[in-house]
């Protein structure tokens, strides 16, 4: 119990320049977090921008909207429910990763170009589909890589980096949106998510259990 009390005070005392120190963390748990980071903040700026760009290229109105995100709900949830399941296994989370990483960065560049509704949700396929492997893979790292008696405290870093992103990414979007013009939050997230990408493929494998 003491202990317990020590971790919860100790996770309360970061701030947001210490989330991705590492301080204090299981090894690889810090190079996982930088990833996601950058991978959700790339990812968080599109999904802030999506509905702008499709009403001023697309001209879509509310209704149309709706699609879109049934769309993209139902490819993350058959992805996560069978694909995920079924490859993390064989192929590990560290692969499922990169290959996620490199869909959502032609998603992100088709996206932004796509005149018409065909590449439109062509590109939305392929963000879909990169993030459902992205995102629960990354979580699923960094448990493998900490400690039973640590779970909560390091998912919990792992949970405010991700807030972390959320808060800052819609700002940094919306700006480039408006002054630059519609395409340039993707061509600019599809630029950042090549750090993730790189930075994923020198993740060091979990401890065996």
């Amino acid at each position: 119990a003491e202990q317990r009390g020590t971790g919860i005070s100790h996770v309360r005392s970061f701030n947001p320049l210490r989330l991705l120190s590492g301080h204090n963390l299981p090894e690889g748990v810090s190079a996982t977090n930088l990833v996601f980071f950058l991978y959700q903040t790339a990812f968080a700026g599109m999904e802030f921008t999506l509905v702008f760009l499709a009403k001023e290229r697309l001209g879509y109105k509310p209704h149309q909207m709706m699609w879109i995100f049934i769309f993209v709900g139902l490819l993350i949830a058959l992805v996560q429910g069978g694909v995920v399941r079924r490859l993390a296994p064989r192929l590990g989370e560290r692969r499922l990763i990169r290959i996620g990483l490199a869909m959502l960065i032609p998603g992100l560049l088709i996206v932004g170009w796509a005149p018409t509704e065909i590449p439109f949700y062509g590109g939305l396929a392929l963000l879909a589909i990169g993030s459902a492997l992205v995102s629960p893979c990354l979580s699923a790292l960094v448990s493998l890589y900490t400690p039973a008696d640590r779970q909560g405290e390091v998912l919990g870093v792992f949970r405010s980096v991700g807030a972390l992103s959320r808060a800052i990414a819609p700002v940094i979007a919306g700006l480039v949106f408006w002054k630059l013009g519609s395409q340039w939050p993707y061509y600019g997230s599809g630029l950042v998510m090549l750090a993730p990408l790189l930075l994923s493929g020198r993740l060091s494998a979990p401890p065996e259990v």
